[in-house]
């Protein structure tokens, strides 16, 4: 989850963020107030933009269009009922990602009702971000096109804990079968961060397991490790660090082919785990309010590029052209007309999978 910061706001909004189920540059409509302290906003963000210069030969989009359309909307509605919050969140968004159609499609994102138990302690269950999802990406300040892990994201059937105490924040989460964003079984996943928001320093740790399909898809046992940290050297420069660790288990599926057999059965096995690394460096200069400069510096590798290791996807193309691993680095422009709306413009150098990234929101 990237987020909008400067300097002067690192501390109450890393530590809000815990507790707040909106996006930090979301402007919520407040509907109703009750005098028992019930009340419903709704909220929404529509950006359009996109990827310019996209690379065919990295094979990361649904398409080999030099442009790719991101498109997105969502709207939503958060509130308070006796002790439970709630929140109900409708995605509208382009799947533009390697193997998706390309088509703009309707799903709802987040459905979950939460209990919090005091100042410190709060429970959410339903369908909503797995704990890790919240700072996966903490310490990326880039706009969209930085090195990032592949992490869980949003589960259904989850029990999310978080709390606080002064600067530390820690978060806990269980999905039962959870699945990827195509569809397919991932296993029962647990995650979870250990974080520290001081004035100047912040740092998170985190961790996520899947048990793996037990044959039931390509994925198998997977293990994340995760960092990220910031630095606010002035009010105006703020630095950033992210770094992740995965090891993956990918199977080979098979369906059968004998005639007697209806339905046709799946099976996967001969699962071998790859690793995969990453992490950048990052830095965002305010000038003012309304104008930040964002800079970073990326590298990645992933076994399965490297033809020299027994888990090569065997694509000479990629291979020739990034190798076992890819260096890259983004610079970008971000201007805010008001509080509720931003344009962002993000090119990028070296093995980048695009040239650039332009995109205007607006949230209400």
């Amino acid at each position: 989850m990237r987020v909008i910061n400067s300097r002067k706001s690192v501390l109450p909004l890393a530590l809000s963020a815990v507790f707040l189920a909106l996006p930090i540059t979301s402007q919520a409509a407040r509907i109703y107030t009750a005098e028992n302290g019930d009340y419903m906003d709704v909220f929404g963000e529509v950006g359009v933009g996109g990827y310019f210069g996209t690379k065919a030969k990295y094979k990361q989009y649904h398409s080999d269009d030099s442009y790719i359309d991101d498109t997105f909307a969502t709207f939503g509605s958060k509130g308070r009922v006796g002790i439970f919050d709630y929140r109900i969140e409708l995605d509208y968004e382009r799947e533009n990602w390697r193997g998706g159609s390309g088509d703009m499609e309707l799903h709802i994102d987040k459905a979950w009702l939460g209990y919090r138990i005091n100042q410190y302690h709060y429970l959410e269950f339903g369908l909503t971000d797995t704990a890790f999802d919240d700072y996966d990406a903490y310490g990326d300040l880039t706009f969209d096109t930085g090195a990032e892990t592949g992490e869980a994201g949003d589960q259904d059937k989850t029990i999310k804990y978080e709390g606080n105490y002064q600067n530390f924040a820690v978060g806990l989460s269980y999905s039962y079968k959870g699945k990827s964003s195509s569809g397919q079984a991932q296993g029962n996943i647990t995650n979870g961060y250990v974080g520290y928001f001081g004035d100047e320093f912040s740092m998170v740790l985190g961790a996520e397991r899947r048990n793996g399909s037990a044959g039931e898809s390509k994925y198998g046992l997977f293990k994340l490790y995760g960092v990220g940290l910031r630095y606010a050297i002035t009010d105006q420069l703020l630095l950033g660090l992210n770094g992740f660790i995965e090891y993956e288990e990918i199977g080979e599926c098979t369906t059968t082919s004998d005639p007697w057999v209806d339905p046709a059965i799946k099976v996967c096995n001969r699962y071998q785990e790859f690793k995969n690394q990453g992490g950048l460096v990052s830095f965002q200069y305010s000038f003012n309010e309304r104008w930040d400069l964002v800079g970073s510096a990326n590298y990645e590798a992933y076994k399965d590029w490297d033809r020299g290791s027994q888990q090569w996807g065997g694509d000479d193309a990629l291979w020739e052209a990034m190798g076992r691993s890819r260096t890259f680095h983004t610079i970008g422009v971000r201007y805010k007309p008001s509080r509720s709306s931003v344009i962002e413009i993000e090119g990028n150098i070296g093995e980048a999978y695009q040239d650039a990234y332009a995109k205007a929101t607006v949230f209400f």
